[in-house]
C-alpha cells in the first residue's frame, strides 16, 4: 500500500500531469485540438503557479485549526506529538543533517509549547533509510533545552497514517490519552483526521503558517509552485486518509 501510494502520488502531482499533456500535444500536433490544448496547458501552468492561487488553495487548510497560543486552554494533556518533516541528509560538503524550513517551524512550535508547559515530546516519523531524520530532530530539541528523558523517538513510520499507529502504541504503553499534535498548518487537517480515528484524543497545535492575506503575487514563481503542489497533495491526502480512517474504524468494530 505504501509503495502504491508513492507511485500514484508521482503520477497525480505536478509536474507529471503537465509533462503528459505536453507529450500529447507533440504527438498530435497536426490536430487542431492539440494546439488548443497547448494554449490551455500554458495558461494553467501560469495561473496555477502564482501566489494568489497558492493562498486560495492553502487558506482553507491552514485556517481550519488556529494556533494554540496558550496551551493552558487545552489542559489536561499528557504529551506533545510533533510530526516529522523533511530533514536533509549529510553530504560531503555538509557532514551533518539539517532541517527543512517547515520542519524547523514544527520543532520550534513544539519547543514553544514545551517551555510554557513541559510535557514529554514524541517525535514521530522517519524517511527511508539510511537517513536518520528522527534522531536529528530529537537532537535539535535537546540542543534547544528539552530534557533528554522528555524526548521520545518514534522512528518506525513512513507516513502520517503509519505514525498514528506507532504513536498509539506509545500512548497506550504510557497510559496517556490527550496530547498536543504539532505539525504544519497545511498538514493539520489530514493529521487530525488520521489521529482522531486511531489515537484519540489529539489537540491541534499547528505551526508553520504560510498564507498571506494580502497580495501573494500574480506572476509564477518557484516558491508558489512548490506550495501549490503541497496543497494539492494535502487535498488528495484528505480523501485518501478519510478512506483509511473509515477502513480502520470498520476493522476495529469487527474485532
Amino acid at each position: 500500500m505504501f509503495l502504491l501510494k508513492q507511485i500514484l502520488k508521482q503520477l497525480i502531482l505536478p509536474p507529471t500531469p503537465w509533462i503528459v499533456l505536453l507529450v500529447l500535444v507533440v504527438i498530435f500536433w497536426r490536430r487542431r485540438w492539440a494546439r488548443t490544448l497547448l494554449l490551455a496547458v500554458t495558461a494553467l501552468i501560469i495561473v496555477l503557479h502564482t501566489g494568489i492561487v497558492n493562498n486560495w488553495l492553502r487558506y482553507p487548510l491552514e485556517a481550519r485549526y488556529p494556533i494554540l497560543l496558550d496551551p493552558a486552554e487545552a489542559e489536561p494533556y499528557d504529551a506533545i506529538v510533533v510530526l516529522l518533516g523533511h530533514v536533509s541528509s549529510p553530504t560531503p560538503l555538509t557532514p551533518f543533517p539539517s532541517l527543512s524550513e517547515s520542519m524547523f517551524h514544527r520543532l520550534d512550535e513544539a519547543w514553544r509549547l514545551y517551555r510554557i508547559r513541559p510535557r514529554p515530546i514524541i517525535v514521530s516519523g522517519s524517511q527511508i533509510p539510511p537517513r536518520d531524520e528522527n534522531r536529528a530532530a530529537g537532537e535539535y530539541l535537546v540542543l534547544w533545552g528539552v530534557a533528554k528523558d522528555h524526548v521520545i523517538s518514534e522512528a518506525n513510520s513512513r507516513d502520517t497514517f503509519e505514525g498514528t499507529l506507532e504513536v498509539r502504541k506509545i500512548l497506550q504503553a504510557k497510559g496517556w490519552r490527550r496530547y498536543l499534535l504539532v505539525t504544519s498548518a497545511v498538514h493539520m487537517p489530514r493529521s487530525m483526521l488520521a489521529f482522531a480515528a486511531v489515537a484519540p484524543e489529539p489537540i491541534a497545535a499547528p505551526g508553520d503558517f504560510t498564507v498571506r492575506l494580502v497580495g501573494g503575487g500574480v506572476f509564477p514563481s518557484e516558491d508558489a509552485a512548490g506550495k501549490i503542489t503541497s496543497a494539492v497533495h494535502e487535498y488528495v491526502g484528505l480523501v485518501y486518509y478519510y478512506w483509511r480512517a473509515r477502513r480502520w474504524e470498520k476493522v476495529k468494530d469487527e474485532k
